[in-house]
């Protein structure tokens, strides 16, 4: 290289070395973030007279510091208006942690590398257009140098399932019965993550519990400890549905007693007893916590709707009292499928419970909510509603159809 060349080369490089310092002193601090992404599709399902939006949105702190949420809203992504924000208690009710054992009370603090999975079950106001794709919207403060550094991100977008939830028959007869279950509640069926075959699901997005009840609020006759004085306990248990015996396990003993309180049971007992139906287009019905030895049907078999399958009892995970466990799901393994919407052909609401723990004190529960009462059609029961349903019923159920 000669003189004159290298001389030149010195300078640029000089150049570049003095100038380099105040353009990135110029420039916007870039503050690592977190990541949302959508569950599966979200569905609207009516429940309880009114349209409901459900889904998850999943949210990962990638940074070294915590992030704290602050607001997280879901936006109509064609029209841009706001459908849902939730902020303070309203938003941390609605938030689970994945696979993280809970060391803060609020759990609006996501830790680093933490999975957070916030939960819509949104009322859509009546007059509103269906949205066809939604966007969300996340506020959060993250730490960074010793200061709270406001961040929003925008982004997670994603269509709506258009097509109508299925239309079923009812799983029981007659009542009255308590439907029961709390979108919200943390570790309830809802918010129930199961990672099996390498993919985390809500199998029991949209499950319910189904307890007999008695006029007088009472769910047990005597001593309530025994299982054989549950009202419900052998109650027969229908087909919702024309379809195909999938799964029918009847190989789980129940106690006769409740009294001992809970022990650890493994995740291939926790449905004990159970059938699965195949309802076609990759929609399978459960039944769980059947009376042992009481199933009626076997893999192959095909049932019409209304067709008694088994009798309602005790077995696997169900300490809590006799009591039909139904949902379904888009697989027929019990633990990996995701939870698809159901609506029921017809049912009459005669009142609901506050809470669940109001239904466990075993007093009688209240007048049914305004425009929520009486005989309803094509719809879900609101959390803890209890419900009559037909002694038959001549439902018709649509064919499933795409866009599951």
């Amino acid at each position: 290289m000669s003189h004159r060349r290298a001389f030149i080369f010195a300078a640029v490089w000089a150049a570049c070395g003095t100038t380099a310092p105040a353009a990135a002193q110029s420039r916007a601090p870039i503050t690592q973030a977190v990541d949302i992404q959508v569950g599966p599709r979200p569905a609207v399902v009516t429940v309880g007279g009114r349209r409901h939006l459900v889904h998850e949105l999943h949210v990962t702190n990638f940074r070294p510091a915590e992030v704290t949420l602050t607001r997280v809203e879901v936006l109509d992504a064609e029209r841009g208006t706001v459908i849902g924000s939730h902020e303070g208690a309203a938003l941390a009710s609605r938030i689970g942690h994945a696979g993280w054992a809970r060391d803060s009370a609020d759990l609006r603090v996501i830790k680093p590398g933490v999975r957070a999975i916030v939960y819509f079950w949104q009322p859509l106001d009546a007059a509103a257009p269906m949205p066809a794709r939604l966007r969300h919207r996340v506020a959060a403060d993250a730490a960074r140098a010793g200061e709270r550094i406001p961040i929003v991100v925008t982004g997670a977008e994603t269509g709506v399932r258009q097509n109508a939830p299925l239309v079923l028959n009812p799983p029981l007869r007659g009542g009255p019965w308590v439907a029961l279950y709390d979108p919200l509640l943390v570790g309830g069926h809802r918010t129930a993550v199961y990672a099996v075959d390498g993919r985390a699901r809500i199998p029991a997005r949209f499950a319910i519990d189904f307890v007999r009840l008695e006029a007088d609020g009472t769910h047990a006759r005597g001593d309530r400890s025994l299982t054989a004085n549950w009202h419900g306990y052998g109650a027969e248990v229908l087909a919702v549905a024309d379809g195909t015996v999938v799964e029918a396990r009847d190989d789980i003993e129940e106690s006769a007693s409740l009294a001992g309180g809970r022990t650890p049971i493994p995740l291939e007992n926790v449905s004990g007893n159970y059938v699965t139906l195949d309802l076609g287009g990759g929609v399978y019905a459960f039944y769980e916590h059947l009376k042992h030895g009481s199933i009626r049907v076997k893999p192959g078999d095909r049932v019409r709707a209304g067709d008694v399958l088994a009798l309602l009892g005790n077995s696997g995970s169900s300490s809590s009292g006799p009591h039909l466990h139904f949902h379904l799901a888009d697989a027929a393994a019990e633990l990996a499928g995701e939870g698809v919407p159901y609506v029921f052909a017809r049912f009459e609401a005669l009142g609901a419970y506050e809470d669940v723990s109001a239904f466990a004190t075993g007093a009688r529960w209240a007048a049914a909510p305004a425009g929520t009462g009486g005989v309803r059609q094509g719809e879900l029961p609101a959390p803890n509603t209890v419900v009559v349903f037909p002694a038959a019923s001549g439902a018709t159920v649509p064919a499933p159809i795409g866009n599951r």
